[in-house]
């Protein structure tokens, strides 16, 4: 018996059953067992089991009495895909599987402002959100997974930023920060932030790649999640991307449209893709040259490079 919304089912069913399944399986144990698997593979096997579970195909879920399809799928693709194989079982109730095990969680700075007044929020997955009521409600960040953790310091400007989470993520960003467009991708490892820096539409900074690769040879992993560092004062420019191992040193400009998983010193320009040094020794104010035409940089009203470096030394 599995009580779901206030309503008893004697019968439970896995419905979807790929990586999503492997992925929240030993989760979802915890709080329910199961008593069957279902999945469209197996409408024409001979197959009996699977997991230690028994198999019901799809055909015979309408003859179950008082039952609840607990739903796997990892995108909201696979989901409606999920619903589409289900329309006509009309006395079948289902549910997806992020909400009986409370993951998936999605908030944003409107959400977490009114409802952790104290600048801190928790959650039984061990995910961790430090934050200053300067937090913009354009901020959205999506837990899919455990142990992450995020701080964002005090007046970060945010025209739209999306933080994705997977396991055991480390995201900050320094204060004083503006961000026009960016979404950050953070699982098993960190991506940090100074302070000061500026970027623009459409970035893309990941710690990870989007699936497995190995070795053909020896059939070892080659491409495990790596940092992400950005420091002090650096402005990224539209569309630029930061992959796993990019490293970018105090002052620098990341020109538009960049591809780097590479580590660059302090006060350099780097360009192209995959990203190079193209100038050295450089400085850079936030004044908008469509607004100016500056020609020194005392004349700036923005001096926030002072702040790391005497420009005149570099």
């Amino acid at each position: 018996m599995y009580e779901e919304e206030g309503r008893n089912y004697s019968k439970v069913i896995g419905y979807g059953i790929g990586q999503y399944y492997e992925k929240t399986k030993e989760e979802l144990s915890k709080i329910v067992k199961l008593d069957f698997l279902c999945d469209r593979k197996w409408d024409q096997s001979d197959e009996e089991e699977y997991d230690g579970i028994a198999l019901i195909k799809k055909k015979d879920l309408q003859d179950l009495e008082n039952a609840l399809l607990i739903i796997f799928a990892g995108t909201a693709r696979n989901y409606k895909s999920i619903q589409r194989d289900l329309e006509g079982l009309n006395k079948v109730d289902y549910v997806h599987v992020d909400k009986v095990i409370g993951t998936n969680i999605f908030l944003n700075g409107k959400m977490l402002k009114d409802n952790y007044p104290d600048g801190m929020y928790e959650d039984r997955q061990n995910n961790k959100i430090r934050f200053d009521q300067s937090l913009s409600d354009q901020l959205t960040v999506l837990f899919q997974g455990s142990d992450n953790t995020l701080h964002i310091g005090k007046d970060v400007s945010v025209g739209k930023l999306h933080i994705k989470f997977g396991n055991n993520g480390f995201c900050s960003i320094g204060e004083n920060t503006e961000i026009t467009g960016a979404g950050f991708h953070v699982s098993n490892a960190r991506i940090r932030i100074g302070k000061d820096c500026l970027l623009g539409a459409q970035i893309v900074l990941r710690t990870h790649d989007a699936h497995h690769i190995f070795d053909l040879e020896t059939h070892q992993r080659i491409n495990y999640a790596k940092d992400v560092v950005v420091g002090d004062h650096v402005w990224i420019a539209y569309h630029a991307t930061l992959l796993g191992g990019a490293g970018i040193g105090t002052g620098s400009v990341v020109g538009a449209g960049a591809i780097t998983s590479s580590l660059f010193g302090d006060h350099v320009i780097i360009a192209g893709a995959p990203a190079k040094v193209i100038r050295e020794k450089i400085c850079w104010s936030k004044d908008d040259t469509a607004y100016f035409n500056r020609g020194r940089l005392e004349e700036c009203i923005y001096q926030e490079n002072t702040k790391y470096t005497e420009c005149d030394n570099v």
